[in-house]
């Protein structure tokens, strides 16, 4: 039975950001972006919430104009701002006094955003003080505001800002305080503001230096599967003044010393010139011998030099996750001529259990591994169709780490085993010529829509099957993988030349003709192209044995139904369907869970490029379940094109989980498109009341996914 869970789990959001850029950047004396604070910090109807005014010294904020009636009306650190909700008057956000007096001019951006339904009532105003004088507005932005009001929220009248860049630049003088000030009247609706730049030109060098001095005791060891972290000290000296609240930050570096993505791992709150900080190496470190440390301060913001490099051992690596249990590319060929080619699978889950792999899809690449000024056939390797397992019973239960060979019977190559489609001799192997009747065959092209293809309907053909072309893989470039019985992307590997790229998962093993090469994985995660190697075919090849001594143990460890070390753990959260439609209450993205497990919350993310994501709303997890758990977040603030959605999975401990499959909604005009048929997953024709996934094609031969 479906535990539907729409009505505590239903969210409407419209958001409009402002996202604030500049062509070119200088030193930075002061920024801020709320990330630093425990979230649900501020102020609340009962006073102070959180840590609020706790580390808090770089500014204040006056709610003496506002009133907080209910206990849902607040000013709080939300999702990495500062959120306003229902205030019913002025919430003023003041800087302290930013020193720009080093600097030839500076310039200062805030972002602003603002959700729900606004009323002309609702402001932000955005504000400015050089050398203590009067404060400044920036006025009518983009004719979005007023003579007194920078922006103002009028929603019926289609007045709200949007995507709008509120900026001041060429300030000159000693100081600078900034202030926002933020007013709405109706508890489903607020204004955040995030991402507080000051930057500067001509900025004399910091009047504060850190030198990071001693790391105590390396070697540092770890287990990750145990979560076994190791503890230490660092040592540091400084130089200038640092300001009362100033916080000393440990960063660590990875293992080759980049701090491109530091970790903290201790801090102290201090402003003398010396001391020592507390650090915590995390159990999921990897083993390396070049890790670094640095030491940062907030007040004034200040980096310090970088200490001696030192050790840390992973004693227990980490189990990489599946995005639930599937099939994965083990190893693939382009034969030594012609079209000698297979492809090698893993049935990859948690040891000791069966996977479902009745109508799995197999397929080369078909737009998801190309770029997209490169869709058509000739440039991209596009070959029409796809094959996927049949209904047969033998694929409804394939152990754990079972190898299945699908190769090319028209032109056989010579290094393949015997045939054995149905593991005859119980060895874990499968060998399956592509005419077989244990797979199906469809000759059309998904849709190529970036970032991800979209499978639609398809009429299949059984055996006798003839012709390997739809697996065919092209010299110049191509790709192999693996896609969910629904069409959803689950694992794939690329190779060829700047039109093909590495797919979802960056997997593109080498730039250059694969003529004559066969690509191979070794051992951890497969979704790592570092654990991948690639050549030629002599030498390289193995079909149905393993890759290498490290595969070889890597599938004996799938195989075992007692190890203690899997290779694979499964993903607490089991998202069976992430779907999305238009509708007139806007883009509906719905989606539901198998099984859930110490889950927190779910964000969707929305972009136009598939490159830059925005947020667009959360919506909370039922958190352990083995039930099934649907879930809806209506959009309305999706842009007049193609609008892309993701989403994110958050666990209790933090840890996130991309799920792979994108949504693509066309919110283009399409006033002059007819609607062809309905057809459901199987490619039947259906009615528009047919209960479930509904695949409604349009006259102009485009596809849209619909969840009844």
């Amino acid at each position: 039975m479906i535990r539907s869970t729409y009505s505590t789990r239903f969210s409407v959001l419209l958001i409009f950001s402002v996202i604030l850029s500049f062509s070119s950047f200088g030193q930075i004396p002061w920024t801020e972006d709320f990330g630093s604070y425990v979230a649900n910090t501020g102020i609340d109807n009962s006073g102070n919430i959180g840590d609020y005014p706790t580390g808090v010294s770089n500014w204040t904020l006056d709610v003496s104009g506002a009133t907080f009636s209910a206990a849902d009306d607040y000013v709080k650190t939300v999702s990495g701002a500062l959120e306003v909700q229902d205030s019913d008057g002025d919430v003023v956000w003041t800087t302290t006094s930013i020193d720009i007096s080093s600097c030839t001019s500076v310039d200062f951006s805030i972002d602003v955003t603002e959700t729900g339904d606004h009323e002309t009532t609702d402001y932000a105003d955005v504000e400015y003080s050089i050398d203590g004088g009067p404060f400044v507005m920036i006025t009518n932005w983009n004719g979005l505001g007023s003579g007194t009001h920078t922006l103002i929220g009028d929603q019926p009248n289609d007045n709200d800002w949007i995507s709008e860049t509120v900026t001041a630049t060429g300030l000159t003088g000693s100081t600078l305080v900034l202030r926002v000030t933020m007013n709405n009247n109706a508890g489903t609706e607020q204004i955040q503001i995030d991402n507080v730049s000051v930057t500067g030109t001509g900025c004399a060098p910091p009047s504060t230096t850190i030198t990071t001095g001693t790391v105590n005791t390396p070697p540092f060891n770890v287990a990750c599967n145990t979560s076994t972290d190791d503890l230490g000290t660092v040592d540091f000296t400084s130089t200038g003044t640092f300001t009362a609240g100033n916080v000393y930050t440990a960063q660590l570096s990875d293992a080759s010393g980049s701090f491109a993505s530091p970790i903290d791992i201790g801090t102290l709150t201090s402003t003398a010139n010396s001391g020592t900080i507390n650090i915590t190496i995390p159990s999921t470190m990897l083993t390396g011998s070049g890790y670094l440390i640095r030491i940062i301060a907030d007040n004034p913001s200040t980096v310090g030099s970088s200490s001696s490099a030192f050790t840390i051992n992973q004693n227990d690596a980490c189990v990489p996750s599946l995005p639930a249990t599937g099939m994965i590319i083990n190893e693939w060929s382009n034969g030594p001529s012609g079209n000698e080619e297979y492809y090698e699978f893993v049935v990859a889950g948690e040891c000791g259990e069966t996977v479902d792999i009745r109508e799995y899809i197999l397929d080369d690449n078909n737009a998801t591994f190309t770029n997209p000024a490169d869709y058509d056939a000739t440039a991209s390797g596009i070959a029409p169709g796809h094959f996927r397992f049949t209904n047969d019973p033998q694929w409804a239960a394939i152990p754990v780490g079972s190898v299945i060979v699908v190769y090319n019977a028209e032109e056989p190559n010579a290094a393949l085993p015997a045939d054995d489609p149905t593991d005859a001799n119980n060895d874990s192997l499968y060998v399956v010529p592509h005419t077989s009747a244990l797979f199906e065959r469809c000759t059309t092209l998904p849709t190529s829509a970036a970032p991800d293809s979209v499978y639609a309907p398809c009429t299949y053909a059984t055996s006798p099957i003839n012709g390997w072309g739809p697996l065919s893989l092209r010299n110049s470039g191509d790709a192999i993988q693996v896609r969910l019985p629904n069409g959803d992307y689950y694992h794939g590997v690329s190779y060829g030349g700047s039109e093909m790229t590495g797919g979802p998962d960056n997997l593109k093993l080498f730039t250059g003709s694969g003529s004559g090469s066969a690509g191979w994985f070794n051992d951890g995660d497969p979704f790592d192209v570092a654990n991948w190697s690639s050549g030629s075919v002599a030498g390289n090849q193995t079909p149905g044995l393993p890759n290498n001594a490290t595969n070889a143990a890597w599938l004996l460890l799938m195989r075992d139904t007692a190890a203690a070390n899997c290779p694979f753990q499964v993903l607490p959260v089991e998202i069976g369907n992430f779907k999305g439609i238009n509708a007139p209450e806007g883009n509906i993205l719905h989606w539901y869970t198998l099984s859930e497990r110490d889950a927190d919350y779910f964000l969707i993310e929305r972009s136009t490029d598939g490159k830059n994501w925005a947020e667009v709303g959360t919506v909370n997890a039922v958190g352990n379940s083995t039930d099934i758990n649907e879930y809806l977040l209506i959009d309305v603030a999706f842009a007049s094109e193609i609008n892309y959605y993701r989403l994110i999975q958050f666990d209790n401990d933090g840890t996130k989980t991309k799920h792979t499959h994108i949504v693509s909604i066309d919110n283009r005009d399409i006033a002059d498109v007819e609607l062809v048929g309905i057809y459901n997953l199987l490619g039947q024709k259906v009615d528009a009341n047919f209960k479930g996934v509904q695949i409604r094609l349009y006259s102009d031969g485009t596809t849209q996914r619909v969840y009844k």
